[in-house]
């Protein structure tokens, strides 16, 4: 009898799983210099927890520059292609507890993807800087995509269709480090879990109301004993 999964881990990238050292900042500074032309600053505008071609759209718009799905795509591209060559020089990170990664991917119970902003390309080179990517079965990503809550129903339906699973809201974790992650993971009704690795305090996170807070997830046995409290029973 095959044992599926009664558990979906859901991970955000930056600020959860790695710090790039502003690797992914300055690859989109470049990116509209390459473009577009122009000096940009990211930090300009409120960029946490947004998707990459958003931030082509937002970054356009805040410097009065004409957009269009074209110029878009060629943001993103250029952006990927600087980012791989800054990670080369510099690789990103892996932050507290990430060591988890691979305990759950030795669990049989237990299936994880990655629900994020970046753009496939992107979040490839990033997690691939710190060996990572081998951990995730699939990816729900931010390709051609300006609404980043229109990616967690996607990322069941990829396990759906893929993996032959429909999880429940209540097996879903989605684990990020911005209110937008935990408005995503609510969007599908999943338990959120919040962690403070990135630029959001434990403060912050905690008005936004996650299911679970953490400083990190240094302590793996307080994590995993919450994903144990799944009832494997529920299962469709």
């Amino acid at each position: 009898m095959v044992m599926h999964p009664t558990k979906l881990l859901l991970w955000d990238i930056d600020g959860t799983i790695i710090a790039t050292k502003g690797a992914g900042e300055a690859a989109m500074d470049l990116a509209m210099k390459d473009v577009f032309g122009i000096d940009a600053n990211l930090h300009a505008i409120d960029y946490s927890g947004r998707t990459d071609p958003l931030l082509g759209r937002m970054l356009c718009e805040h410097y009065g520059v004409p957009d269009s799905p074209e110029k878009n795509q060629a943001f993103v591209d250029a952006y990927v292609r600087n980012l791989s060559e800054i990670l080369a020089a510099s690789p990103a990170t892996l932050l507290p507890g990430m060591e988890v990664l691979s305990i759950l991917t030795q669990r049989k119970d237990c299936l994880q993807g990655l629900l994020t902003g970046n753009v496939r390309a992107g979040g490839k080179v990033k997690l691939e800087s710190v060996d990572a990517w081998q951990y995730f079965k699939f990816g729900s990503f931010a390709d051609n995509c300006f609404n980043r809550n229109e990616l967690a129903p996607k990322a069941l339906e990829i396990a759906r269709e893929d993996f032959g699973v429909a999880f429940t809201p209540k097996q879903v974790f989605v684990i990020g480090d911005t209110p937008r992650d935990i408005e995503c993971g609510r969007h599908i009704h999943a338990c959120t879990v919040a962690v403070a690795t990135g630029k959001y305090p434990v403060q912050e996170l905690a008005q936004a109301e996650p299911d679970y807070l953490f400083e990190n997830l240094s302590d793996t046995e307080v994590f995993l004993a919450i994903l144990d409290e799944v009832d494997a029973t529920t299962i469709q």
